[in-house]
């Protein structure tokens, strides 16, 4: 289902726009939680800060940055994320759909919500021109990838 996250009340639009404004801000740092970087195994291009949630045993907060470059023609992107999915588009307009719900076009300062499993279908600049930009928020379960081929389930 794809929704704003406005409708979850105005205490989660609060705690999520309070990380995406901390992690925009910090897009020129990369953060990767409290450990050395040795201690670090390989981070995958885009993360900008990975957490281990301490108040929900087993999952991780992981906040990416994501381009989408000008579409001069749509590319299926089918694949599937194993938690939850926040984004919030910084620059831009992207056009955003999982499978059995419209595409939508989503502008600067609006976001889309996945939920966990969706077939996540497409993701791409709405303009033929210009690039766009967003932050996504993904609660990820320990030792998952933040993405699966759209073939395969969760």
């Amino acid at each position: 289902m794809i929704f704003q996250i406005a409708s979850y009340g105005t205490r989660w639009l609060s705690v999520l726009t309070a990380i995406i404004v901390s992690c925009i801000a910090a897009t020129s740092l990369t953060v990767h939680g409290s450990e050395p970087p040795s201690a670090k195994t390989a981070v995958p291009p885009g993360v900008i800060f990975s957490t281990p949630l301490q108040d929900v045993p087993g999952k991780n907060l992981v906040v990416v940055h994501l381009e989408f470059g000008p579409t001069q023609k749509h590319v299926s992107v089918d694949h599937r994320h194993p938690g939850s999915v926040y984004v919030y588009v910084t620059r831009g307009t992207v056009r955003l759909g999982i499978e059995g719900k419209p595409v939508r076009e989503v502008h600067v300062g609006e976001s889309f919500f996945e939920p966990p499993g969706a077939l996540h279908t497409v993701a791409e600049s709405a303009s033929a021109t210009e690039s766009a930009e967003a932050i996504a928020v993904m609660i990820v379960p320990d030792g998952a990838p933040l993405s699966i081929a759209g073939s395969q389930k969760k």
